[in-house]
């Protein structure tokens, strides 16, 4: 009987090697191509591997149905009820995201990623406090990455308490220090604390480790603007806007910085692309509306 199970178990992840390979690629053509011919009755591996093809996809309807599938089949299966969790959490259902947590917890309690992720549902309802306390648990119980300190760090800038922030972002970049995402936001709270000369080497840093992530050019650009650095700013917003020419924000600061080299054409057509791309969620931080006075 254990070799019928082993066998089992060794199909199933062979049927689903190829898909989880392309969702870790996050190839959308090669997800797409599999999804379309999925097997007639798929394993939960499968079906699990189907659900972030789907996600990746923007398909949160049947990325949903595929994972439910996946967790009918073996509903006290760790890995799958984490993967529930997850598709719920991002298809924006972060009741169902929770609820798939806590059952996940009631499998193994000692696995720090389930209450990170837990952590993380509460942040993403603006529910700060439980938010933390899930986050905590997660490090009490010696997660490896810094994930969790990060998210601590994030809650408090949210909270303005910086000096607190600057600790749990060096806590997380002491597991991690290599981790463009990181380095980046620590990078900009330094700026904020007023420590440029330590906030440039961290930010040039997560340029190095991730140079096409428009965000890092657009916080260098602006931090090279307040150090009167004129032409490495416009360097570093020209290469956000090239990485991503919607990005309104860039654009704005950037007429700022020909605004103040006495370029008024550049100025107007940067003003032109600003009001042509509304400001989106993701762009960083807020625009600084002092340069309409400069």
């Amino acid at each position: 009987m254990l070799a019928v199970l082993l066998l089992a178990a060794s199909a199933s992840a062979d049927e689903s090697a190829p898909l989880v390979r392309c969702v870790e690629r996050s190839d959308r053509a090669c997800v797409a191509a599999l999804l379309s011919h999925a097997p007639g009755s798929p394993s939960p591996e499968f079906l699990a591997a189907a659900a972030r093809g789907y996600i990746l996809l923007g398909d949160r309807t049947h990325a949903v149905q595929a994972i439910v599938e996946a967790v009918a089949q073996r509903p006290h299966d760790f890995e799958l009820l984490m993967s529930q969790g997850w598709v719920y959490q991002r298809s924006g259902d972060q009741v169902s995201a929770i609820r798939s947590f806590l059952l996940a917890s009631q499998v193994d309690s000692t696995a720090p990623s389930v209450f990170y992720e837990l952590g993380m549902s509460f942040f993403l309802l603006h529910e700060f406090d439980r938010a933390a306390t899930h986050f905590r648990h997660a490090i009490d119980l010696h997660m490896k990455d810094g994930r969790a300190d990060f998210m601590l760090g994030v809650l408090a800038v949210l909270q303005d308490a910086l000096p607190d922030a600057k600790e749990h972002f060096e806590r997380a970049l002491a597991r991690e220090p290599q981790n463009a995402h990181y380095l980046l936001h620590y990078g900009v709270l330094l700026s904020r604390l007023n420590d440029n000369d330590a906030a440039l080497a961290q930010m040039r840093k997560a340029e190095q480790l991730d140079p096409a992530n428009p965000l890092t050019h657009f916080n260098l650009g602006r931090l090279y603007r307040e150090l009167g650095q004129l032409d490495d700013a416009r360097h570093e917003l020209q290469e956000a806007i090239r990485l991503r020419p919607d990005f309104s924000s860039a654009h704005y600061v950037l007429a700022g910085v020909y605004r103040r080299q006495g370029r008024p054409r550049d100025t107007a057509t940067e003003l032109a692309q600003f009001k042509k791309f509304k400001p989106k969620d993701d762009d960083g931080d807020p625009i600084d509306a002092s340069l309409t006075q400069q």
